[in-house]
């Protein structure tokens, strides 16, 4: 039982030892890929705006609010994105 304790001490305080050995700075993504995200944001909302744009002449097209729903869900989505790795 004593094998077993010292064992589980053994694995449980050498553990988050061994993970911060690494040279990680929290950076994912590198500049050039967060500006190219960051405009790929910028057309999708580009996107989203031009159906709205569609949706005032033609409110009553149930399908245009589809789209505009989808593209403005993922602006924000990459938008998260963005935040969490470039910002």
């Amino acid at each position: 039982m004593k094998v077993l304790i010292t064992l589980a001490t053994m694995f449980f305080l050498t553990t988050p030892a061994i993970a911060g050995g690494h040279n990680n700075d929290h950076h994912v993504m590198n500049k050039e890929e967060c500006v190219e995200l960051k405009e790929g944001i910028l057309e999708l909302l580009q996107v989203a705006d031009y159906y709205w744009t569609e949706i005032e002449k033609d409110p009553e097209n149930k399908e245009l609010y589809e789209i505009v729903a989808f593209y403005s869900q993922q602006a924000a989505n990459y938008s998260t994105v963005y935040d969490v790795w470039c910002d």
